[in-house]
């Protein structure tokens, strides 16, 4: 089994001012390179110490038992912010259902896969997946080893705009 997963994520919402709380709350107080700009710990603060790790309380509020091994912002535009994050074993998505519910508004969309046993893509809002699927990550041995993911799993604004309007009004 590899143990990193890669996840893109996209923040997506309507209130560019959403966007900006969500940059800057998962922004790291102190990052280790110019281009690791999202941090769990930032996100959804544990307190855990890395001399003193808790696998399984990491696990239970970020969804991955370890921190980011790297992140970086892929694009910005004015209705949303897409990262790339690499994690430990599985995706963060905890942390992206924590973001959806602390963030009225914020639709999330995550895709992850580990390049061996798992792919996952998943829609957050309000707290809760409106939408998950999971698979078997599609491998191509091209000499790149890329993973495939369906092309429905791609970030799609107007199913970001539905699972946005059916969570209801935003407050």
């Amino acid at each position: 089994m590899a143990n990193i997963a890669d996840s893109t994520v996209t923040f997506f919402a309507l209130d560019p001012a959403v966007l900006v709380a969500v940059r800057d709350q998962v922004r790291p107080a102190v990052p280790w390179s110019p281009a690791h700009v999202l941090s769990l710990e930032a996100a959804v603060p544990t307190g855990l110490d890395l001399d003193d790790w808790d696998h399984e309380r990491a696990f239970a509020a970020w969804g991955t038992s370890r921190p980011e091994v790297d992140s970086e912002l892929l694009e910005e535009h004015a209705d949303r912010l897409v990262y790339r994050v690499g994690t430990a074993w599985s995706g963060p998505e905890t942390v992206w259902a924590t973001l959806s519910a602390q963030h009225p508004g914020l639709v999330v969309h995550s895709v992850s896969s580990d390049g061996s046993e798992f792919s996952s893509c998943g829609w957050y809002v309000a707290g809760r997946a409106v939408r998950w699927e999971e698979g078997e990550p599609d491998v191509q041995d091209d000499g790149d080893e890329e993973v495939r993911h369906p092309a429905e799993w791609a970030f799609s604004e107007s199913v970001a705009r539905e699972v946005l309007a059916d969570s209801g009004p935003v407050s």
